[in-house]
């Protein structure tokens, strides 16, 4: 029976041997009395993890945070220092694009290189030359030397070759930035067909989008210790977070707001309020939620053009969201912005306004509220609003709060929307 799991990792970890110098190992190997010049650098700490048969699993982390190394014991390239994986399938990698190629040769030489390094016949490749040839798309090319291409016709037929020998497992770390956008879209393509056929595939970015849209299950790794796992919208939001608070707090005073902090605002948000699952928050069920000024926001909501606050709307029915918070008077007048975004379920922005973007100037002190009308025209679904404070001084934007899941709802429509959403458009017919 095949296993259902296609790669199983049970409490892996894996240290590095440091020397402060070439010459103290040297002198450990030599040592009669095994003398210890080395400290052990814990590159992955205690991982666990298993991934079942045609699942995206992604790998989200900062550099240096383990996820190569990972990657590297999964093909084999590493010995875990403690730990088991478990492999089930042939593993094609892209961990580095063209690894094994002969820059001396030609194309079509490292092609059939590569399949035999992957453990396939010369007539096996002689049968999937062209498919090879056709995707990277390098032209005559491949009957020249490697040594002359280009970085990118090189990434591209190393990507070919990886993606062409029937892979049970794919591994594919950060090289989606490959080719123009037409050859990107061609690999995603791939990595569908290869899902509905029940190719399991790791994934290894930093873009978010990609994430969401591509992935079944994310993970976020840091400091090789593994700090959740579970469905990659929410994950992507924690993960956001804490790159916003943990790179740059020391520069910019972004911070988590604490027990007390919470409490006061809930209190004098609503003193009769019951406690929900995160305790005092204002908005309990926010995905992520960070900023420099937490708690200027006071309420983020839908609601109809009769003012009820509603959690389902037609494709057709005017939406208003509507944005309350606190101003100071040391905020500079013309820089701060109110925004909204709407999400769909895998976190892909589908409309987003801001008041700067508009040009309106809040330039009001004291408790401001701010409101957005429109009709969405949105497909039937599930959606989330994310509200936004914006200090925009600056071309990279800041935030005092960003709330990513403010408030959920729901679309319907009996019509069909083919898309995302249905835009309001003028149609002209005349004759030529």
């Amino acid at each position: 029976m095949e296993n259902a799991y296609k790669i199983e990792a049970d409490h892996v970890s894996k240290a590095f041997r440091m020397y402060d110098t070439p010459m103290d190992k040297l002198k450990e190997a030599l040592s009669i009395d095994k003398k210890v010049l080395h400290t052990d650098f814990y590159a992955v700490t205690d991982l666990s993890f298993s991934v079942k048969k045609g699942e995206i699993l992604g790998i989200m982390g900062r550099n240096g945070s383990g996820k190569s190394t990972l990657l590297k014991m999964i093909t084999g390239i590493y010995e875990p220092t403690s730990g088991k994986i478990t492999v089930s399938g042939k593993i094609s990698s892209l961990l580095e694009l063209g690894m094994g190629f002969n820059m001396e040769y030609t194309g079509i030489d490292n092609i059939f290189f590569y399949g035999t390094l992957m453990g396939l016949s010369k007539s096996q490749m002689e049968e999937k030359l062209q498919s090879v040839i056709d995707f990277a798309e390098i032209g005559d090319y491949v009957y020249q030397p490697v040594k002359t291409y280009s970085s990118g016709m090189f990434a591209r037929l190393a990507f070919s070759c990886a993606i062409n020998v029937e892979p049970d497992i794919l591994i594919v770390d950060e090289i989606l930035s490959v080719g123009d956008m037409r050859f990107q879209a061609k690999c995603f393509n791939k990595f569908r067909e290869f899902k509905e056929a029940g190719v399991t595939i790791l994934y290894v970015g930093h873009d978010v989008a990609t994430m969401r849209t591509f992935c079944d299950t994310a993970i976020w790794i840091d400091k090789g210790r593994m700090v959740d796992i579970g469905d990659p919208t929410f994950i992507s939001a924690k993960y956001t977070e804490f790159m916003h608070i943990e790179d740059i707090s020391e520069f910019t005073g972004y911070k988590r707001r604490s027990k007390q902090e919470q409490e006061t605002d809930r209190k004098q948000n609503d003193p009769k309020k019951e406690s929900s699952k995160i305790e005092g928050s204002l908005f309990p069920d926010s995905i992520a939620h960070w900023g420099m000024a937490p708690g200027m926001m006071r309420s983020a909501g839908l609601y109809d053009e009769t003012g009820k606050r509603k959690s389902v709307f037609q494709a057709d029915e005017k939406i208003r969201v509507e944005l309350i918070f606190d101003v100071s008077k040391e905020m500079k007048a013309g820089c701060l912005s109110a925004a909204f975004s709407i999400k769909n379920t895998e976190g892909t922005d589908i409309i987003v306004k801001t008041t700067y973007d508009e040009k309106i100037n809040l330039q009001q002190e004291g408790t401001v509220k701010v409101s957005f009308d429109f009709v969405s025209g949105l497909a039937n679904g599930d959606y989330y609003l994310v509200a936004a404070l914006e200090d925009r001084r600056e071309a990279s934007i800041k935030y005092y709060e960003y709330i990513e899941g403010a408030c959920y709802f729901k679309m319907y429509t009996p019509r069909k929307i083919f898309g995302i959403y249905d835009v309001d458009t003028r149609i002209g017919v005349s004759q030529r």
